[in-house]
């Protein structure tokens, strides 16, 4: 890997906690959220509300923000 050039590329490789190995698997599991909070709506499990909440959580967790996780995935 080569060293990254920005101060925001140095801080997108950073691993915010050791469950989540890399930048691309938080970003796959934060997908993985969204499918899930959208399916929850549909079959009624929750409201729509509870589903936003349910994703604001789940970002927290990841250590993410709602439109950080793509923005912040070093490209190739």
């Amino acid at each position: 890997m080569t060293e990254p050039k920005t101060r925001a590329e140095a801080r997108a490789t950073q691993t915010p906690n050791r469950w989540v190995p890399s930048p691309e698997v938080r970003l796959w599991m934060y997908g993985i959220l969204v499918a899930l909070a959208a399916l929850a709506v549909a079959y009624g499990i929750v409201t729509v509300e509870q589903g936003g909440l349910w994703l604001s959580l789940g970002a927290a967790l990841l250590g993410v923000g709602n439109l950080i996780a793509a923005r912040n995935v070093p490209r190739d």
